[in-house]
């Protein structure tokens, strides 16, 4: 990127982080210290959506005249798109500006395959300094639902190393944002999967996840039945009886109750308490099992 380009767009991310910054600081100059309790993240969320798009309509003397929104359809090169992404992960506090989204998202499967580049590249993973780029990359993927990464991502997710958990977090994110697309395919991994570790546990939380929003109710029954049989083969049962509790569905009350009958003597006893727990939220209870 030219050193005048480069300029101009140092200074458009600037000014979106001064837009963000004040509308923050309308929310909570406007409120009470009390009452900003009591603000749904949803409104914020809003609140800031809004005052954004004024932002990327409004012409900047920097950019000529033109406005965030005007500058950035005025690019045609997708290889620049890409650099001002990654300049944007890095400078921009709250997210990738919607304007850059959008135009590169025009690109289609090019942009995706551009954007999986920057999620899957070692040099940017293993850099404490450029690895949001990575994560921005991964979490624009989510935005735009393309499923199509689903595989490659999850290949990255498995390639990654054990401690690199704040990536696998993203991926799971992202996944979270595919719906039922990813719901069968973490399903395949999980059944075919005889040793439950900690990237299969991610994957198990993020069937949970995906399952709130499913409608569909063989696919429901489907996701409910996975959680269940994770459950009975891994070895990290609390984690499994979290997940199950999460669900909130009833029918893994006798799953849970059952385990611990036939188990009370050999489990810990933070494990029973947390079975206990999940089965007391599932509107079930253990009084009658004693530890």
């Amino acid at each position: 990127m030219e050193a005048l380009e480069l300029e101009k767009a140092e200074i458009l991310f600037e000014s979106y982080n001064m837009a963000v910054e004040e509308s923050y600081n309308k929310i909570f100059m406007s409120n009470k210290s009390h009452e900003l309790l009591n603000i749904e993240d949803e409104t914020i969320r809003q609140h800031l959506a809004g005052d954004l798009e004024k932002w990327a309509s409004t012409p900047m003397i920097e950019l000529d005249g033109i406005s965030p929104e005007g500058y950035f359809k005025s690019i045609a090169d997708m290889a620049q798109l890409v650099e001002l992404f990654k300049l944007a992960a890095q400078l921009c506090d709250n997210d990738i500006p919607d304007p850059l989204n959008d135009r590169l998202k025009t690109f289609n499967e090019d942009a995706v395959n551009e954007l999986l580049a920057l999620a899957a590249d070692k040099s940017l993973l293993c850099d404490d300094d450029d690895q949001i780029i990575s994560l921005m990359a991964i979490r624009t993927i989510g935005k735009w639902q393309s499923v199509s990464s689903l595989e490659p991502l999850i290949k990255l997710m498995f390639e990654l190393e054990e401690d690199n958990e704040i990536v696998v977090e993203e991926i799971c994110g992202t996944m979270i944002q595919f719906g039922s697309g990813a719901a069968n395919r973490i399903i395949e991994i999980l059944d075919e999967s005889s040793d439950i570790g900690n990237l299969e546990e991610y994957l198990l939380d993020t069937l949970v996840k995906i399952g709130f929003t499913i409608k569909d109710k063989s696919l429901y029954d489907l996701i409910f039945r996975t959680i269940k049989s994770v459950f009975n083969k891994m070895d990290n049962k609390l984690f499994g009886a979290i997940c199950l509790g999460n669900f909130g569905d009833g029918r893994a009350i006798p799953a849970l109750r059952g385990f611990v009958e036939k188990n009370k003597n050999s489990i810990d006893y933070e494990t029973f308490l947390e079975i206990k727990s999940s089965v007391h939220r599932l509107g079930g209870n253990m009084d009658d099992i004693h530890f």
